[in-house]
């Protein structure tokens, strides 16, 4: 199989032969195995070896190699001339002992050097480099506990929660916010939060927490105890930390999706509070609501999602949706034509939330179900889907695993939906394909990115590596299962 694998690679890089044509030359592929051998190497060589605190984290970004290591430090470009005398004019505003606590105006933030250009799309500032940061990087965290029910081995889910137990239990700031999401993540060199020196003051990257959506692992946050008796567990922490850093107005709910991991910043005066990130906190905050026995903290969090609810249902009354900033309603901006996808992602959480929330306070639960049905109508109608028709889609233009790990998971889905086989045939078609293009013989884990190396931004050469692979190894997993007699 070694043999055919290489004929098939060689095809690719050397004659374009297409992944799916180069795919037809292997023989059966077994995608479990690739997933659990992904699986091992990231436990063996993906971990945190770096610094003074060997952790249990995973690592984001890896070499690819026999033992994978962690990829250079990041080095980040000098500022511009425009650059530094913005920075000299708000280096004077930050007299006496509190400049400093600064090192960010000495650098640009979304000019990395030394690694590949359009790494993590809007900017190196969005993207934990050297470093671990588990909302990143859920789907690794995803597949490893889904690989455990797979296979039954429980050794998988255990190393994904012992690192997912480190990280809520070591990294939560004074604020009570986590160094994840964008911007933030846990650096294994210094054993602190990424790009990190002191607390902010309104910078761009610095040490902002930001999360939105979806909100990863509440369910093992919501069991780590407090670390004295007396004290808020983390998950009360982190929702009460969430109410205190992101929220500026609490009398108006006025949020900034920004908020400062050391809590020296309250975001006074930004009105970038997007509907996405509310979904998040609102999230957190239930998540704490049914877990807390502290009156006190059940006091605080019902009075803030009854504030928020009430705002925001008065905002998308008044204008037929929740806007995507707070400009509209503080600086007269248009709201614009149509509900924003945002707005609409939110209703769909509070359509989640008004059930579980309904078990501790049906008041609040009201106010969530009102504010999805202002954007949804009827929040228990549910839309007959046509049974899709199966097609394969040539993802070869795609040069990173994402697009080939959601359309296998896709095919698996409507495969176990259906009982179609020909969902079946599609999503091991893909796997077939993906396998060609991000995996070979050197490493068991998938490249970043296909068809050749990449060039820093420099001009450099980078070598192979691993990025945001293991959705698609989650996906090598579901179709194995899927495929076993």
């Amino acid at each position: 199989m070694k043999t055919s694998r290489l004929i098939a690679l060689v095809a690719v890089a050397l004659i374009g032969v297409a992944p799916v044509d180069a795919a037809d030359k292997l023989g059966e592929i077994d995608f479990l195995k690739a997933a659990t051998d992904f699986a091992d190497c990231m436990i063996e060589y993906g971990r945190d070896r770096y610094g003074k605190v060997h952790s249990p984290l995973f690592s984001n970004i890896l070499t690819r190699e026999k033992q994978p290591r962690t990829t250079p430090y990041p080095r980040f470009a000098e500022l511009s001339v425009r650059q530094k005398a913005e920075w000299a004019g708000k280096l004077k505003e930050w007299s006496g002992p509190k400049a400093g606590y600064y090192y960010f105006h000495k650098f640009d933030f979304n000019k990395i050097l030394n690694y590949p250009k359009g790494l993590g799309g809007e900017g190196p500032h969005k993207v934990t480099l050297y470093a671990c940061d588990p909302y990143e990087d859920r789907q690794l965290y995803y597949m490893l506990i889904d690989l455990t029910r797979i296979t039954g081995q429980a050794r998988f889910k255990a190393e994904a929660t012992k690192a997912l137990n480190w990280w809520f239990d070591n990294t939560q700031g004074p604020s009570g916010l986590y160094p994840w999401g964008e911007h933030l993540g846990w650096d294994f060199l210094y054993d602190c939060p990424t790009y990190f020196d002191g607390p902010s003051k309104h910078l761009y990257a610095a040490c902002y927490h930001e999360i939105k959506d979806t909100v990863p692992f509440l369910d093992i946050l919501g069991s780590r105890p407090a670390k004295k008796k007396g004290d808020r567990t983390p998950l009360e922490k982190y929702a009460l930390g969430i109410w205190e850093s992101h929220f500026w107005d609490k009398s108006r709910a006025i949020y900034c999706r920004h908020g400062d991991y050391q809590g020296a910043d309250d975001r006074k005066g930004s009105l970038l509070g997007f509907p996405a990130h509310l979904g998040a906190y609102m999230r957190v905050w239930a998540a704490a609501y049914l877990k807390t026995k502290d009156p006190g903290v059940r006091k605080r969090i019902g009075g803030a999602f009854n504030t928020v609810l009430d705002a925001q249902i008065a905002r998308a009354r008044k204008y037929g949706f929740v806007p995507f900033t707070f400009e509209v309603d503080i600086k007269g901006k248009s709201p614009g034509k149509s509900a924003p996808g945002q707005s609409i992602r939110l209703a769909h959480h509070a359509v989640e939330l008004s059930v579980t929330v309904r078990l501790v306070d049906a008041g609040v639960a009201d106010k969530l179900a009102t504010l999805a049905r202002l954007h949804l109508g009827d929040t228990r109608a549910r839309p007959i889907e046509a049974k899709p028709k199966p097609q394969f889609r040539d993802l070869s233009r795609k040069n990173t695993p994402s697009a080939s790990a959601r359309e296998i998971i896709r095919y698996v889905k409507l495969y176990r939906k259906y009982k179609d086989k020909a969902y079946l045939q599609i999503a091991r078609k893909q796997g077939r394909a993906a396998y060609v293009r991000f995996m070979d013989d050197v490493c068991p884990l998938p490249k970043a990115y296909s068809g050749g190396r990449k060039k820093t931004a420099e001009g450099k050469g980078f070598g192979d590596f691993y990025f945001r692979g293991a959705e698609l190894m989650g996906a090598f997993a579901l179709l194995g299962e899927a495929l076993a007699p």
